[in-house]
Parts: structure tokens; C-alpha cells; sequence
């Protein structure tokens, strides 16, 4: 500023000092309000120029702050965000803010704001990532790329942040705390806490939101200036260093619009004060509260029973069978079942268990008591059920038990033989009444019987399965609020299913907790279908997922996903919950995907054919011999996922965006990430096409589209003459067995070189030429199923 005259440079630091900052008296330490600038940014995932989901065309990529006198906050400040979101693990989002010591100064920033747009304009719900308000943070993300480099999309910015805004629910006092790297990471806790009180705020309607650091705490306050009395809420936010974590010396302030919000600031106030900061009290890891349950039935279809009990700590148990002592003072191991086998002889027995801890926090026994009902079906190797069925019944086939009592008798090994019919209530499979290694419980219907379980957009997720060591085949499940079906058990295999017109994802794997070891395992999906999948906010309802918490040894094969509003499979984790295990996907197909069936959303901006990961946390996920198109945004995606990718013979042709999107990433190398081999890409017209974009290690195998042409490393050219059929089928049909015909389509055909232009000499793509392949489907099975054969609907009738 050394070449401004000393008279303009007086007026502007009075303008600074006395429009909008004051400054309480004796404190010597406050920052000097000359050095006080306001800046615009953007940063985040979801905020680059060409970001579309649920957003109006024209309104692509806006994401800015238009000051009204720029660099400082006099007048008005009119923000608007049309990307970003707000995630418990990280942001996107419009930051106008100034730069605060933050070990000397304490603030009160203040102003009116006017919400005009909260959520999408294109009809779709808000998905509840949306806001806009005041905010402080230890830091904020690199600026979005503008022009963007190809294949370059903004990547997770994480940080702490105390700050007070709308979302969906109302004003909130939001919080992350735990942040340690600058892209997220598992451990973090965030809170969106609706202040307790505070009514509905309509659009165009100021509000007078306030933020405060004192020495000790953060305090959020929201004036209802419209309303009689202009009544204020308060909410505390503790800790007034939680935005010290990533830089102990400077905080950001200011405020923030995310993901189509649209706000004007008004009448600003920047209050600051010298801090004498209370540094928060470290909290020691807690141990875990003492926990002991009897984790078996209350039902058992057999005389046998395993009385099956679980602790958290180390201890013994006494065990009391019909008042009967018939275990002593047994030694219980933490986490692993304590196991009790018996002979039930009366239809009524009571087991009391005493444990007594010898490791934990307290040395306070804990007793469970239970009351097992024993109920024998006689004669078949299953029971029968029907949608009119009868909980007194025999489980005969002329007289059918209803389900939800055929789910607690029937016995691992054994069969639910489903009659034909419509069943409208949704069931859970809790855990105890799993199956058991090699014995699998079995939900099929009779002998190929039409089964549908229609939630009649009233019921939520259609079939629940906690449980482990289930057989579920052979019918639809459709028209549920939540998910068709959500797995949080493990070793399950689901096959021949249909999940169709759910208004969440058709079928999802999902675990809870932070606990890797505790997440759905080797569960196995095979010959399935998912489509017409459709959540409110038109982003969200996939096909097939498998995330938010997934454990080791999941795999998908030869399964379709086709016209769901978002993606055909999605392998999202969030990155304050950690990364998935990695999954398998094999031979499966996703098409058509950001549309439905009837044509809705035929021109939208969302739904990728296999979307493999999320928010930057490195998951080598194996993805073989699969195959996408005509989907709305991109064929194989790796959604911010930079880990070592197995991408193996797949094929995507003619998708809207990307066929192969695989991002360069600032935070990982492109040798760390994914491992690329004899994929194939096509675009029939390639007028306007993208072209492919892959960060990771690619060799001469793959053949990719570079904008104009199908070509590999070495400038070998791909045509229309290397395939038997580029027409896309009308339908695909399976065969008796249930495994796809995959057809000609994309097939390889018998005189191209693509036969022999793979690793080692093989080919390349989804589908070879027929007269190498031993069948019409990708071969090589990457697991052996957790259970009995595979069979098709028509089980052989074994009931009475």
C-alpha cells in the first residue's frame, strides 16, 4: 500500500475500523483492523465448473460471493452455490471470509441473512448437504481449478469448523472436530444439531445469525427478527481451540454457502476482542461400558439349542436352566460367544445367566434371563409360508405358516418355501437366527412360483438381513420407502433377485460402527437385477451398493443394473467412518443408469455405470470382465477413490460423459493408484466425445478412446471391424441355470487382433470371441459361494 496517498490510506482504516469492525477498548493484542481482508473462495469436492447433479443448466458450476463494496463486508454480500456439499467428513463449498490470529483474538460476527434458495430448482428434495450461514475453521481447501485441467475434479477438503446456518431441518449449530488431514480422515466427529426451539424459516426471510468465540467455548445465536418479541436461541459449541488443530496460529472466518443455496448478507457486524484461549481438556480414550447379552433365538425349531451369550470383557458366567444350575463359574473370553448346547424338553424353558466380569471397568455382575419357546415342525426338509398365512399353522404346504414366524422356527440347513402371491410387509432377519457354515437357511419360492414383496411405497426396507448364512433366491422385492433389500450380515448369497422401483438404493450392503471387523462379510450377489430405483432428491437411489461400511470378501457377479436415477453400483465410504474393504465386482452390466425406464431424466446430469469409491480414502476394489453404457455420466468411475484399483477386461462404449474417468488426485502419486489391463473403450460416434481420463499405472493392453479414436500406447487403432455387434441389445436374457446371456454385443469379433492383444496374450474387454469362450459368460468365478449349490427358482418340493 506504500504508493497510496496518506489521506486515502486514513480513510480507508477508518472505514475499516468504524463501518463494520469494532473494537473493544484495552485490548492491546487485537489484530490491527488495517490488516483485515475479505476474500472469496471455493474449494471442495462437488464444486468444480462442470459439476451438474440436480442442478438447472444454466447454473452449472456458479459457485461465488458478489460483495457489494468487494474485500470488506459494508452493504450487501449476495452468495451463491450451486455444487459443493456439506459432509460429516469434509466440504465444498463458497467461503467469504478474512484470516484471524487465532491464538490472541476472540470475535462476534454477526449479520441478517435472507435464505432465497435452499436445495435443488430442478424439483428433486433437498439432500440434506445443502447450507449456508457463518462459519470459522482451522483451514480452508485449495481454490477450484478454473480453467480445469482434464480429468481433474475438486477432491475432499476437510477441516475443524464451529458454525451456525440453515439446512434442511432448520438453524443449526454445526461442528467437526477430529480433523488432522487436509482430506478427511476416519475418527472425526460431526455434528448438525438443529438449535433446540427455533421455528421454520421461510425464504426471503432475514434471520440474525451470530458467532461467538469466548476463551472457552463457541456460542451460535439465531434472532427470528419477522416474528413478535424477535425471539433469540442459543446453543454452546465447546472448545474455542477446536479450529487450532491444523493450524494452531490463524482461523477462517466468514460466511459460507454449499450445494444450491442461494443467501444475501446484510448489515454485517465484526466484533473483536483479545483471547486468553482455555485450551480444551484432552479427553483420554473412554473404555467401553460393560456389555453382556444372550445373542441366541427366543424361538427354536428344534429340541436341540444353543444358548449362545457374548460379553466385552473377560469374566465367567453361571448358567441356570429352569432354575437348575447346569454351568459353574465357565471362563467368558471378550468378544467371542460363549457357547452352551442342551436339550429343551418342555415347550417353555427359562435360562438365567449370571456373569461376573474379571477384567473390566467394574466388577458389577450382570444377569439375563430368556425364555426360549420350542416349537417342532414335523415331516419336510423346510416350512411353508404364504402371503395370507397363519402363525398356528403346521408349515405344511396346504397349510402355510405366515413369515415372519417361519423365519424365527425354521432351522439352519433347512428351507422357507414361499408360495405364490404378493407379500406387503417388510421382514427383518436379525442375527439370531442365522445359519451356520454349511448349513445356509433359505428364503425361495416353491418351485418357481411368482413371489413379489410389494412395500406399496409405505414399508421401508423391504427385507433386512442381519443375519448370517442365508440363502435368499428367486423373486422381487419393489416399491419400498428404503432399500429393496439391506444386508448387515455376512457369508449370505443372494441370487436370482429382482429389486425394482424402491425410493432408495434396490439392494445395498451396509455395515454400523467404526469397526471394520464387525462389517458385512463375504456376502455373495449373483443373477440379479436392480432398476427404476428412485430417491426423492433424484441423486441418491442406486442400483446395487456396497458402502457406508463394508468388510472383507463381498463380491457382485453377473448381475444387471439398468435405469436407476443414480448409479448403477456405488462403493461410497464416508471418510470419518473409514474405507471400505475391498470389493469384487466380476462380469456384471450397468446401463442406462441417471434415467428410468419411462424416459424420466432422459437429459439429466447424474448416474454412472459403476462408481468405485468416495471422499479420497485408497480402496484397491477388483473390478473384471464388466461392461457399461448408455449411462448418464460416466461407464467406470473412481469417484476420489486414489487406491490401487484392480481394472481388469471391462468394456464401456457410448456413455454421455467419460466412458473411464480415473482422477489425478494432489494427495497420492499416479503409480500409487489403480492397475489397468486389457480394458476397452468405445464411442460410436465420437463427434463431442470425452476422452478418457486414467491416472494409474496403464500399459499398452488398454485400449482407451483419446477424443478421436479407440487407440492403446502404442498408437494401435481400434474400428467397428473388431466386434461382431455394436447394436445395443433390446433386452438380456439368462438361461436355465439364471447366468446372463451376455450376446454379441460388444463381443470381440473372431478375426481381430484385440484376441490376442491382452496380457500374456490374451484378449481384451468384457467378451471374448465365442470361439474361445466356454461360455457366455465372463469366465473364472472369483469365489466359491458361501453355501449350497446355486440353483434356480423350482427347488424340488420337499414339504408335505
Amino acid at each position: 500500500m506504500k504508493d497510496v496517498p496518506k489521506i486515502v490510506l486514513s480513510f480507508l482504516v477508518f472505514v475499516l475500523m468504524f463501518s463494520h469492525v469494532n473494537v473493544r477498548e484495552g485490548n492491546a493484542a487485537v489484530v490491527d483492523p488495517e490488516e483485515l481482508v475479505w476474500e472469496n473462495i471455493t474449494f471442495g469436492q462437488s464444486t468444480d465448473l462442470n459439476f451438474a447433479a440436480n442442478t438447472l443448466p444454466e447454473k452449472v458450476g456458479v459457485n461465488y460471493a458478489d460483495p457489494e463494496n468487494p474485500g470488506t463486508i459494508d452493504g450487501d454480500i449476495f452468495m451463491e452455490s450451486r455444487g459443493g456439499k456439506l459432509a460429516p467428513g469434509h466440504d465444498g463449498l463458497t467461503f467469504y471470509y478474512t484470516t484471524l490470529d487465532a491464538r490472541d483474538t476472540n470475535f462476534i460476527l454477526e449479520a441478517d441473512l435472507t435464505f432465497h434458495q435452499l436445495g435443488p430448482e430442478t424439483g428433486a428434495t433437498p439432500s440434506g448437504q445443502e447450507g449456508g450461514g457463518i462459519m470459522v475453521r482451522d483451514v480452508n481447501g485449495s481454490p477450484r481449478q478454473d480453467p480445469m485441467v482434464d480429468g481433474y475434479e475438486e477432491v475432499p477438503a476437510a477441516s475443524n469448523l464451529a458454525a451456525v446456518g440453515l439446512m434442511r431441518g432448520g438453524i443449526s449449530a454445526l461442528a467437526r472436530k477430529g480433523v488432522v488431514e487436509p482430506w478427511g480422515n476416519p475418527g472425526s466427529t460431526w455434528t448438525n444439531n438443529v438449535i433446540q426451539g427455533v421455528p421454520n424459516l421461510p425464504m426471503d426471510t432475514p434471520v440474525r445469525l451470530k458467532l461467538e468465540r469466548t476463551d472457552t467455548d463457541f456460542i451460535v445465536t439465531a434472532t427470528f427478527t419477522h416474528l413478535d418479541g424477535s425471539p433469540t436461541f442459543e446453543q454452546k459449541i465447546a472448545g474455542a481451540d477446536l479450529v487450532q488443530q491444523m493450524d494452531e496460529n490463524n482461523m477462517q472466518l466468514g460466511f459460507y454457502a454449499s450445494r444450491n443455496v442461494a443467501l444475501t448478507v446484510s448489515d454485517a457486524e465484526l466484533t473483536l476482542s483479545e483471547a486468553n484461549t482455555v485450551p480444551s481438556d484432552e479427553v483420554p480414550a473412554k473404555e467401553p461400558d460393560l456389555a453382556f447379552h444372550v445373542v441366541s433365538p427366543q424361538e427354536s425349531g428344534s429340541d436341540t439349542y444353543e444358548l449362545k451369550s457374548m460379553a466385552n470383557y473377560d469374566g465367567i458366567v453361571t448358567i441356570r436352566k429352569d432354575g437348575e444350575e447346569v454351568v459353574t463359574d465357565a471362563a467368558v473370553s471378550s468378544n467371542k460367544p460363549h457357547l452352551f448346547e442342551t436339550k429343551l424338553e418342555n415347550e417353555m424353558t427359562n435360562f438365567k445367566l449370571d456373569y461376573t466380569p474379571t477384567d473390566a471397568p467394574t466388577e458389577q455382575p450382570i444377569t439375563q434371563e430368556i425364555n426360549v419357546t420350542k416349537r417342532v415342525f414335523k415331516g419336510g426338509q423346510g416350512l411353508f409360508v404364504s402371503p395370507d398365512g397363519s402363525k398356528d399353522a403346521s408349515g405344511k404346504k396346504n397349510d402355510p405358516l405366515d413369515l415372519e414366524t417361519a423365519i424365527k422356527y425354521v432351522k439352519p440347513g433347512e428351507s422357507i418355501f414361499m408360495r405364490e402371491g404378493t407379500y406387503k410387509k417388510a421382514v427383518n432377519i436379525a442375527k439370531p437366527y442365522s445359519g451356520k457354515e454349511g448349513k445356509l437357511k433359505s428364503l425361495v419360492p416353491y418351485k418357481g412360483e411368482t413371489v413379489v414383496f410389494d412395500g406399496e411405497n409405505r414399508a421401508g426396507n423391504l427385507i433386512s438381513l442381519n443375519a448370517d448364512y442365508w440363502h435368499i433366491a428367486g423373486f422381487e422385492l419393489t416399491k419400498s420407502t428404503g432399500n429393496g433389500m439391506r444386508v448387515n450380515g455376512s457369508h449370505n448369497l443372494i441370487e436370482l433377485m429382482t429389486f425394482s422401483f424402491n425410493q432408495s438404493t434396490g439392494f445395498q450392503i451396509s455395515g454400523s460402527g467404526t469397526d471394520p471387523e464387525k462389517w458385512p462379510q463375504h456376502n455373495y450377489i449373483l443373477n440379479s437385477v436392480a432398476h427404476d430405483n428412485r430417491d426423492a432428491s433424484d441423486i441418491n437411489a442406486d442400483g446395487f451398493a456396497a458402502k457406508l461400511g463394508v468388510g472383507e470378501g463381498n463380491v457382485f457377479q453377473g448381475n444387471i443394473a439398468h435405469n436407476n436415477i443414480d448409479d448403477g453400483w456405488d462403493l461410497y465410504n464416508r471418510t470419518n467412518e473409514g474405507a471400505n474393504k475391498p470389493i469384487t465386482m466380476d462380469g456384471n452390466i450397468s446401463y442406462s443408469n441417471g434415467k428410468l425406464s419411462n424416459g424420466y431424466n432422459e437429459e439429466g446430469t447424474s448416474g454412472s455405470g459403476f462408481k468405485v469409491g468416495g471422499e479420497g480414502l485408497p480402496v484397491a476394489h477388483i473390478v473384471k470382465n464388466n461392461l457399461a453404457f448408455d449411462n448418464n455420466m460416466d461407464g467406470f468411475t473412481d469417484n476420489f477413490n486414489p487406491g490401487t484399483i484392480m481394472m481388469k477386461n471391462n468394456t464401456s462404449i457410448d456413455n454421455k460423459r467419460y466412458n473411464y474417468i480415473f482422477r489425478i488426485n494432489p494427495y497420492f502419486e499416479p503409480e500409487e493408484q489403480g492397475i489397468f489391463t486389457n480394458n476397452l473403450s468405445i464411442f460410436t460416434d465420437p463427434e463431442n466425445a470425452l476422452a478418457d481420463f486414467v491416472s494409474g499405472n496403464v500399459d499398452k493392453t488398454n485400449f482407451f478412446f483419446d477424443g478421436e479414436k479407440t487407440v492403446n500406447s502404442e498408437g494401435v487403432v481400434i474400428d467397428e471391424s473388431h466386434f461382431k455387434s455394436l447394436t445395443v441389445p433390446d433386452r438380456y436374457d439368462r438361461d436355465k441355470n439364471g447366468n446372463l446371456i451376455w450376446g454379441d454385443f460388444t463381443r470381440l469379433s473372431d478375426t481381430s487382433s484385440l484376441i490376442k492383444a491382452g496380457e500374456g496374450g490374451s484378449y481384451v474387454g468384457a467378451l471374448p470371441p465365442t470361439k474361445i469362450a466356454k461360455n457366455p459368460t465372463p469366465p473364472n468365478r472369483p469365489v466359491t459361494p458361501p453355501g449350497p449349490p446355486v440353483t434356480p427358482p423350482g427347488l424340488k418340493d420337499k414339504g408335505k
